[in-house]
């Protein structure tokens, strides 16, 4: 998804309207790649202001993820906002302190790469196939979502009765 901004540069025009649904395989994010379920929409604009090139879109695309607690498939919906400059890459910082800045190379910038870069903050700590997942035993590793586990039954075989314990069964057998 590569934009030319010569025209900005060149002062032709003042913004540059974006409106983009692009089919894109996958996303990189954290040395991961994401599959895309879905294509990548984005609309917003890069308007030339006294200071430079501002970028200003919004970003919505859905990828496919494992559930934090049962490892099943999950589709992760994403929908943010991207602000910033464009900038070069001998561009003054003090200058750009309190604002994003996006370098870009040449007179085109790849708006993949904005997107990869402001994932940081917009991905889910942990994705969920239902709030209500029971996810995996931690002792069989079962999916309980699926499955009853047979941890429970063996849980009251006398071998793994705590042998300092063994006594406090008899309080309950009815004599």
């Amino acid at each position: 998804m590569k934009i030319s901004l010569d025209r900005l540069n060149k002062r032709e025009t003042d913004k540059l309207d974006l409106n983009f649904s692009q089919k894109v395989d996958t996303i990189n994010y954290c040395d991961n790649n994401y599959k895309l379920t879905s294509p990548l929409n984005l609309k917003g604009k890069i308007s030339n202001t006294n200071k430079g090139l501002y970028l200003d879109v919004d970003v919505d695309f859905t990828i496919l993820d494992t559930c934090s607690r049962c490892l099943d498939d999950v589709e992760v919906p994403i929908e943010y906002s991207i602000q910033g400059f464009l900038v070069k890459e001998d561009y003054d910082e003090d200058s750009f302190e309190d604002y994003d800045a996006f370098i870009y190379h040449s007179d085109e910038v790849n708006l993949i790469d904005i997107i990869e870069q402001t994932l940081d903050f917009n991905m889910p700590i942990a994705s969920l196939c239902s709030e209500d997942c029971k996810g995996l035993c931690h002792k069989c590793g079962a999916n309980l979502n699926k499955e009853e586990c047979s941890c429970n039954e063996t849980a009251n075989d006398e071998e793994l009765i705590d042998p300092r314990f063994a006594k406090l069964k008899d309080l309950f057998k009815n004599d």
